[in-house]
């Protein structure tokens, strides 16, 4: 292990022996777990919302984030860190360490299939059979704080403040406006803000990645100075709805006229001058609809000049949104700074999944007739309030560059998760490739605070962490360990181990058969290895079989498909519901078909 100013130690001279260099770094790592357990450290886990991979500069990306950038500098930057393919899976495992699976998230809540609703793995909110990071550092002695988004809770005694939080102000729902008008996300879906679970009324000026700041800086500012503290600020940003106040609305107006596809040509550019993915790999493409089927989108030549910048404006917004969260960490850092509390914490960044390709039509309870008359016909200009932009598909590709789909598949575009690191004993600049599982996150935390799972009161009769400490790789990012997990949402299925991956994407996603690839030589998962490498498929078949029995995973019946008409929110014409409901029929036996086989 190499920390710091004791990096020469590595490269003692050949006449030192090789039990004077062992003892040293037995030393070494004596000193850095005795510091850990006597001045536990500060911990600040920051997560965006939605944001895709190669969203920020330090991943070439045209959007400004010279916060993220300056962490990059200073700390280690995880290439090949992952996450589930939505948002709540996500934050159960970073809350707890375990499997969404046992921590009661197999899947989104109101997205539960017939058969999943009588399990405890697929309650859609937390278990009591998990620790929270929240439960078990306040055990500890930490002061436990949270700002934002929830959205592990459907009842009272899953809330932050049940679950371990000193402090919390918190969105209990997936999103909402981000502005003080409330609007939901969709209907029946809140918004309820609250502090310490009681209602919280929002002020007039807030928008939430500055809210939110706000709140969790001050309660930091009330933590006792004799306890560390341990801050989780859960950002919106840049969920849709896309809001984002002025001036930052208008700052990226014109960026983006080129199109998507001339952005996605810019990022691989600059991911491959940058050394972070291979040079001419191959990468795909977002689907093309013919222009018989009512989700086509014209291509971008074919647009006139009004029409190209109309379908630009949800992404000028997006990027703004990312600008402006860096701008609040930025204020949160300088905070920290100021009160000398920086020195001594850790500072985490992640993203919760990748970027979000779906329309708003995907929400349960939402029609195409409630959201234009709600959010189209009155006229509200993009990104203010009363308006609900998206993303959309071609934009959500661009975002997820080099890797394939988005949000809710298990492909890369939907599960790689940018991931900064700055730390007391963190790398300065560094970049590793180690591949790495948000379940190892709380592991990380625990033994940085000097807490042993296994041995606590707090964990017995409880699932354990799984995951695997980081610590060695942020010292020494040139550490690498072997590492293996699984996925499963929605019925999609993959298995990672080192450089290699399976994924089993079902209809109308995927085929429904089992592919193979190569993540080291093929991150964008093109050539399908799995007739080529057959050992290795079905050793990886096996893996995955293990981690859906160990898991308890039951795979929806009937299977979860996706209609035509949620691809698009424009007006739809008798003939247009006409086609939509053929090819959703024509669909709907395609996926029972693969799904029976």
């Amino acid at each position: 292990m190499k920390v710091g100013r004791d990096r020469h130690i590595l490269s003692a001279p050949a006449s030192f022996s090789g039990w004077r260099y062992m003892l040293g770094m037995i030393l070494m790592a004596a000193a850095f777990f005795t510091h850990a357990s006597q001045n536990p450290p500060n911990v600040l886990v920051i997560v965006a919302d939605d944001m895709g991979w190669s969203d920020i500069s330090a991943f070439g990306s045209e959007i400004r984030t010279p916060t993220l950038d300056a962490l990059a500098s200073e700390g280690v930057t995880m290439t090949n860190f992952h996450v589930s393919p939505t948002c709540s899976p996500t934050r159960a495992m970073l809350m707890s360490g375990v499997d969404s699976h046992l921590a009661g998230l197999g899947t989104m809540a109101g997205v539960q299939a017939p058969n999943q609703l009588n399990s405890e793995n697929y309650a859609g909110q937390l278990s009591d059979d998990v620790v929270t990071l929240a439960e078990g550092l306040k055990a500890a002695g930490y002061t436990t704080l949270m700002s934002g988004k929830w959205h592990l809770a459907k009842e009272a005694n899953q809330y932050p403040n049940v679950r371990g939080f000193d402090q919390s102000y918190f969105l209990l729902e997936g999103g909402a406006s981000h502005y003080s008008d409330g609007a939901a996300l969709y209907p029946g879906a809140g918004p309820n803000y609250m502090e310490n679970g009681q209602p919280a009324t929002l002020p007039e000026d807030f928008y939430s990645s500055k809210y939110y700041t706000d709140k969790i800086i001050e309660y930091i500012r009330q933590v006792d100075g004799e306890r560390p503290f341990f801050a989780y600020l859960a950002y919106t940003a840049p969920h849709d709805p896309l809001h984002v106040p002025e001036p930052w609305r208008a700052k990226y107006s014109g960026v983006y006229s080129a199109g998507p596809d001339s952005i996605r040509r810019q990022r691989l550019a600059e991911l491959t001058n940058r050394g972070l993915i291979p040079d001419g790999i191959e990468t795909w493409g977002a689907p093309k609809f013919p222009k018989f089927i009512p989700a086509h989108i014209p291509s971008w030549d074919s647009l006139t000049d009004q029409e190209r910048e109309d379908a630009a404006r949800p992404m000028e917004i997006y990027a703004g949104m990312i600008e402006f969260m860096d701008d609040q960490i930025s204020r949160l850092i300088d905070f920290l700074r100021e009160s000398g509390e920086l020195e001594n914490t850790y500072i985490v960044f992640l993203s919760d999944n990748g970027p979000n390709a779906a329309t708003p039509l995907s929400y349960p309870n939402m029609s195409r007739d409630y959201y234009r008359s709600r959010f189209i016909e009155p006229g509200a200009q993009e990104g203010e309030p009363g308006s609900h932009p998206y993303l959309g598909r071609e934009w959500a590709w661009a975002s997820a560059t080099p890797f394939k789909l988005y949000k809710g598949a298990i492909s890369e575009g939907g599960v790689r998760s940018p991931l900064i690191v700055v730390g007391p004993k963190v790398a300065k600049g560094r970049r590793s490739a180690q591949l790495a599982h948000v379940t190892d996150l709380p592991a990380t935390v625990y033994e940085l605070a000097g807490i042993d799972p296994q041995g606590s009161e707090v964990f017995r009769g409880k699932h354990k962490p799984s995951g695997v400490s980081l610590i060695e790789n942020w010292t020494d990012p040139t550490a690498a360990h072997s590492r293996q997990f699984a996925i499963e949402l929605f019925g999609h299925q993959a298995a990672i181990a080192g450089d290699w991956k399976i994924t089993r994407l079902m209809p109308p996603v995927g085929s429904g058969k089992w592919e193979l690839y190569n993540l080291q030589l093929d991150p964008g998962e093109m050539n399908n290895l799995a007739e080529a490498q057959p050992e290795k498929l079905d050793e990886m078949i096996v893996q995955y079989q293990d981690y859906e029995e160990q898991v308890g995973v039951i795979p929806p019946r009937p299977p979860i498909s996706v209609s035509l008409g949620d691809l698009f929110t424009g007006e739809c014409s008798p003939v247009c519901k006409a086609t939509v409901s053929i090819i959703d029929f024509i669909m709907a036996i395609w996926v029972k078909a693969s799904t029976d086989s």
